[in-house]
């Protein structure tokens, strides 16, 4: 049996984490996707955001929770391996990635 979504087929499907994997061939190779879900991770930083409300910051806070993939394609494990604090300051701290933060203020 084979699923489809448009052009795409289904490589590979993981149960626990609900990762798919899908191809299709443009009519020279293979172009694969990656699909990973994301609504837990968003849902517990949310959760936990609005549990420390109006706490301090203080050493070892957990400030941000973000998926390998996601971290990588924003270049934060790149930054973070060279030191550019400064990047991933400002990365945390941009309103449109608040949702992979876990606790308010600015880093």
């Amino acid at each position: 049996m084979t699923i489809r979504d448009g052009q795409w087929e289904l490589h590979d499907y993981d149960f626990a984490t609900g990762r798919s994997v899908w191809r299709y061939f443009d009519g020279q190779e293979y172009v694969f996707r990656i699909d990973t879900p994301v609504d837990n991770i968003v849902r517990e930083n949310e959760f936990t955001r609005n549990a420390t409300s109006g706490n301090k910051f203080g050493d070892w806070v957990k400030i941000a929770s973000v998926p390998a993939n996601h971290a990588h394609h924003a270049n934060l494990v790149r930054a973070h391996s060279e030191g550019d604090d400064a990047y991933v300051s400002r990365w945390l701290n941009d309103s449109d990635n608040r949702a992979w933060r876990s606790f308010e203020g600015r880093v």
